[in-house]
């Protein structure tokens, strides 16, 4: 939660930033030392801006994140498995995970495109390819510490991503 308050301060931030320098360069030019606000498709494109920065690094930590637990966890315990359930259920845990590092580089280019609507359906994709991979686990594992950590980021960045990429379409 306080890293939320940390995204959130920043953000406004850097809007104050924007709107400060906007401000200092009205006062510079103008010989009166009228403020003239912006143009407001200006601001909006910044903000617009600001906002595809944000989703585009959310993606790329979590396609790091992502890869680096299939790296460490999941193969790591195929390595060790004996049991052909176990060895089934982590295989298919790969296999999603790395389609949805497929999706989160979809949603990387189709943001970068202007395409909400499909970085939207990326990011839904990504959804169900984690879902698959907790049921898995559940039934073979019960509650893992680690899977379920990580099955708790990975939604609250999908639910954080879904935010940012609707908020960047209206």
């Amino acid at each position: 939660m306080a890293l939320n308050m940390n995204k959130k301060k920043f953000i406004l931030l850097i809007i104050s930033l924007i709107s400060i320098s906007y401000t200092s360069q009205a006062i510079a030019n103008d010989a009166n030392h009228l403020i003239i606000s912006p143009p407001l498709h200006t601001i909006n494109n910044g903000q617009a801006s600001l906002k595809k920065n944000l989703v585009s690094s959310l993606m790329i930590s979590s396609i790091a994140k992502t890869e680096e637990f299939v790296h460490r966890i999941v193969l790591t315990r195929m390595a060790r498995a004996v049991d052909t359930h176990k060895k089934e259920c982590l295989e298919t845990c790969r296999e999603v995970y790395e389609d949805a590092v497929d999706a989160m580089k979809s949603t990387l280019e189709h943001v970068n495109e202007g395409n909400y609507y499909k970085a939207n359906v990326d990011v839904s994709a990504m959804s169900t390819n984690m879902e698959t991979c907790r049921e898995c686990v559940k039934e073979i594992y019960g509650d893992d510490p680690e899977f379920t950590k990580f099955d708790n980021w990975s939604h609250a960045i999908i639910d954080d991503a879904l935010t940012r990429i609707t908020s960047l379409s209206s």
